[in-house]
């Protein structure tokens, strides 16, 4: 047996024998002074409903830095429960970093082939926009519906022996995932298929069927209920065999949803080998909800909004209010129900985790289809989240959470892509925006003047300007200070010709490959991916807001009506140019001659402008501000103002 499987079988053994059901009397307390009758019922019966849950209380510093507090009700290592499809959720993290890992995009196509028993292939894919699978659609699917075959392509692409080793290698010894879900035999299960990525015609990896060769402990039996039919639909009167299926502990499960959702939470060794974007993509289709997603589509009578969100929300199939966001994974197979649950309030800055199953299964026969989750399991999920939401509600913080990443992530969902140029008009509220590609003269002073006047603003900078060394130290002063930082292209392309706008001058993989080289650049300044994008030169079509919508992001634009663009003008561009007097007249007039004034404005400006421009209108900031703010205006992140929308 090689020398890591071996401490890790160790590992599993040795704490098997240690591991007893814990419960710690506060979220006990908290549930029985809540219950309804039919909750207390379950709660007394812990055993015979095989509940397990765990609470996590967060609470933030004054540098939004999150701290976990657990707690749990009856959670066992030991006590099996079914994990079903929450087995996909780790799968998911696994292809993305293994994609990494490879230089592989997500959005690039994977053909899967067939050369083993119980195998099949997939050339197509008709719910993706370009017709073709791939790793990224796949797991849109998992976690919009919880799609079994997009499962069965991620098994097959990471393979059962890289999954198992690498989840144990991040700490988790208990997990074990041994089969597609489809009907295969263990053999079978062990042997994945041949996947093929291709680009434009042509293949850029190749990866060959592989066999799995790891040694799993299936020395203790787990057997459940007292019947069960078995795959020729016959009745076994004697209790169904789950020693070979999927394992994974509650508390697995919840550290490895943490450990996306809070990376720096976790020690380095527990992390997956993501991207910022990868977190930002994870992020929103974790939240988003079935009807929100064009590509895939689904039937919303059968794919309801909460059909993946057991807390709070399935038992009742309502809608879920817009301001909250839950980012799960769910699981439902046997009887059993899990649901690990990360719960985001927008309008009233609460956050925590909750993560449970339960069995229910009366008649004690499995695979028989009969089994209580609308009479009693969705009902326990509902009335659980209620109670843990409104304590939340109540709960005092030193700190209110700053959930921005997650709002931004899930921006948008279900919208027609379009791009956004002004925010709400009926608020005081203003953007300070400043685009960089090569220049940042002015970097300094307009970090300073923000300062002063205690200014949140936003930057949109190249993959040239985050590269550039010498930016370095500006780049990381306004992260530090709160600023947003965001995308400005990489190489700051014109996408379309000045003359004929609708004439692209990019392809769409030019586009998506220029982009991604900026978030790489940002990725590097240890930099959050951001969901806000602003285009080069300010020049766009329908078809780059429409390829920006589809890479889950949101395309912004200055406001027109003033001159603030054209501070990067010098007098040798002739009519062109602007001089900084000019130009701040321009926007001392539009304020004090439209009805709405500036309300909901993105004012652009420059970071740094060419150097035979001597007439910097960064100069002109302070009085700027000071004009804004004695009338009234709030000055805020483009997040912030696009918050609402």
């Amino acid at each position: 047996m090689p020398r890591l499987l071996f401490t890790f079988m160790l590992l599993l053994c040795g704490s098997a024998t240690d591991a007893q059901p814990r419960t710690d009397k506060f979220l006990e307390d908290l549930l029985l002074q809540h219950a309804s009758p039919a909750l207390k019922h379950i709660l007394q019966h812990p055993d015979s409903f095989r509940v397990q849950l765990i609470y996590t209380e967060i609470n933030r510093d004054a540098q939004n830095r999150p701290t976990f507090k657990h707690y749990y009700y009856h959670v066992d290592a030991d006590t099996y429960f079914n994990p079903a499809s929450t087995v996909k959720m780790p799968l998911a993290f696994l292809a993305l970093e293994k994609l990494n890992r490879l230089g592989i995009s997500r959005n690039t196509p994977m053909l899967t082939d067939s050369v083993y028993g119980g195998q099949s292939a997939v050339n197509s894919d008709t719910s993706a926009e370009n017709g073709l699978p791939s790793i990224e659609q796949y797991i849109k699917k998992v976690f919009l519906v919880s799609d079994n075959d997009a499962y069965n392509r991620l098994y097959e692409f990471i393979g059962q022996q890289a999954i198992n080793e690498g989840l144990w290698v991040k700490g988790y010894p208990r997990m074990r995932i041994t089969r597609r879900f489809v009907p295969m035999t263990e053999e079978e299960n062990r042997h994945t298929n041949p996947v093929h990525f291709i680009r434009d015609g042509k293949h850029i990896y190749d990866q060959p069927e592989a066999v799995s060769t790891v040694q799993f402990d299936f020395s203790k039996p787990l057997l459940m209920g007292r019947a069960h039919y078995n795959k020729d639909e016959e009745l076994v009167n004697r209790p169904m065999d789950f020693t070979r299926h999927n394992n994974a502990p509650l508390e697995d499960l919840q550290q490895i949803l943490q450990s996306v959702l809070f990376p720096s939470s976790v020690p380095p060794s527990k992390r997956f080998k993501l991207t910022a974007d990868d977190y930002r993509f994870l992020y929103r289709y974790m939240g988003a909800l079935p009807f929100e997603s064009k590509h895939p589509a689904y039937d919303t009578s059968e794919f309801f909004d909460s059909y993946t969100k057991f807390f709070r929300f399935k038992a009742s199939q309502g809608k879920i209010p817009p301001y909250i966001r839950v980012f799960n994974k769910t699981g439902w197979s046997y009887g059993f129900l899990t649901d690990i649950a990360y719960f985001a309030d927008f309008k009233h800055k609460t956050e925590f985790m909750l993560s449970g199953n339960i069995y229910v299964n009366r008649d004690g026969t499995l695979n028989d289809d009969k089994y209580e989750y609308k009479e009693e399991g969705y009902p326990f999920f509902k009335e659980v989240g209620d109670i843990v939401y409104n304590y939340e509600l109540k709960r005092k913080r030193a700190y209110a959470p700053d959930l921005q990443i997650f709002e931004d992530a899930t921006a948008g969902l279900g919208k027609p892509a379009v791009a956004i140029t002004r925010g709400d008009t009926t608020k005081r509220r203003i953007a300070l925006v400043f685009t960089g590609h090569e220049f940042a003269d002015g970097g300094k002073h307009i970090a300073d003047v923000l300062k002063k006047h205690k200014v949140k603003a936003s930057f949109f900078l190249t993959g040239t300007f985050y590269e550039t060394t010498k930016f370095g130290p500006l780049i990381q002063r306004l992260k530090k200070e709160g600023h947003y930082l965001g995308p400005h292209s990489g190489r700051h392309l014109l996408y379309c010709d000045w003359a004929k706008r609708d004439s692209l001058l990019v392809t769409r993989h030019q586009f998506e490959e220029d982009l991604a080289l900026n978030y790489r650049a940002m990725e590097k300044q240890g930099i959050p991916a951001p969901h806000y994008f602003l285009p080069p030169y300010e020049w766009y079509n329908d078809s780059i807001v429409q390829w920006t919508g589809n890479m889950g992001l949101q395309l912004v634009n200055f406001s027109p009506g003033t001159r603030s663009t054209a501070d990067y003008t010098y007098p040798e561009m002739g009519k062109s140019y602007r001089d900084s007097k000019t130009i701040l007249q321009s926007v001392l007039d539009y304020e004090d001659q439209r009805p709405a004034g500036l309300n909901g404005f993105i004012l652009l400006l420059h970071i740094g402008t060419d150097p035979r421009r001597i007439d910097k209108f960064y100069f002109q900031l302070d009085k700027l501000i000071r004009y804004l703010q004695r009338n009234e205006y709030e000055l805020v992140t483009i997040s912030r103002l696009l918050s609402d929308q």
